[in-house]
């Protein structure tokens, strides 16, 4: 090789590792900025995630939680105290907007529930007033507001259902007696003892073939059958006065509870035929002898 030819590719060689070292040094800035880049991205991205977890910067609407974008509670409990009649339980039905008071009476009376056991057993009778009066069970039940009465009744039948058939019974009675007869008691007497003594003046009488003559027999048909607002006849008075029918009233005069129901199944084995209420205390004989001396006795003769 000549000595020009030599330089030549000396000179080319120079510029070419020149030109080597030149792009390697300019590649790591470039390397740096990408990866500058990079975590930068990363970074907002992070910062994008815990901004929209933070609650304070939540786009969710102001009310969601509200009390007042709930909807509205349609429901109502009752309670239905033990002696409550019929009419009075409609009449309260429709104070707290469940059904009205005349549609509760008269689905009560015409409706056809007799798919309940108790129902169907009970005796046709025209001579009974308020079909369903002492089976619509004592107690608290939640329905809701505007319903129709059927269902309000089935729901209270359903119930007597439970806490009455197959619970109580006593030899030759139906569970229909029984039930007319705790009606009675529950409205004359004001706690388990005395129903259960109330009870055994009933049975004796009952058994000799005495009238009841229960005075609580003579209101049912005064406010709840006849005057001044009931809705039925006249006739009724010979049917539930038990002044004047022979043994006991066509139905009950009142819903009972379990206290009642109880004591009309169990009595107290007693001799007594008679029975004297005033001020809160019972007084019981067992001849008119005994029960006139009491009432002089009482200043109640």
């Amino acid at each position: 090789m000549t000595k020009f030819k030599k330089g030549i590719a000396a000179a080319l060689l120079v510029l070419f590792l020149a030109a080597l070292a030149g792009c390697s040094g300019s590649r790591t800035p470039s390397s740096s900025a990408a990866s500058s880049k990079v975590v930068s991205t990363v970074s907002a991205v992070s910062q994008v995630e815990v901004s929209s977890a933070d609650p304070e910067d939540s786009s969710e609407p102001d009310d969601v939680s509200s009390p007042d974008s709930e909807e509205p509670d349609d429901t109502v409990s009752v309670t239905i105290p033990e002696g409550y009649t019929l009419a009075k339980i409609a009449s309260k039905m429709e104070a707290n907007g469940i059904c009205g008071e005349s549609d509760f009476t008269s689905t009560a009376q015409k409706y056809d529930f007799s798919y309940y056991s108790l129902i169907k057993k009970l005796p046709a009778s025209s001579e009974r007033a308020y079909k369903l009066e002492g089976y619509l069970y004592p107690d608290t039940y939640t329905f809701v507001k505007g319903s129709k009465p059927e269902d309000v009744i089935g729901k209270m039948l359903r119930n007597s259902e439970q806490r009455i058939a197959g619970q109580y019974s006593y030899s030759g009675m139906t569970t229909d007696q029984i039930v007319t007869l705790a009606s009675i008691i529950e409205k004359e007497a004001d706690d388990a003892t005395n129903m259960k003594l109330v009870s055994s003046v009933y049975h004796n009488r009952l058994n000799k073939g005495m009238k009841l003559e229960a005075d609580a027999t003579i209101t049912y048909c005064t406010y709840c059958l006849l005057s001044p607002n009931g809705p039925f006849d006249d006739k009724f008075k010979y049917y539930y006065n038990t002044y004047r029918c022979a043994a006991l009233p066509a139905g009950a005069i009142c819903n009972p509870g379990r206290n009642a129901l109880n004591a009309a199944a169990n009595p107290s084995s007693t001799g007594y035929y008679y029975y004297i209420t005033k001020n809160g205390n019972y007084y019981y004989q067992k001849t008119l002898d005994e029960h006139q001396a009491k009432l002089n006795e009482l200043g109640m003769s």
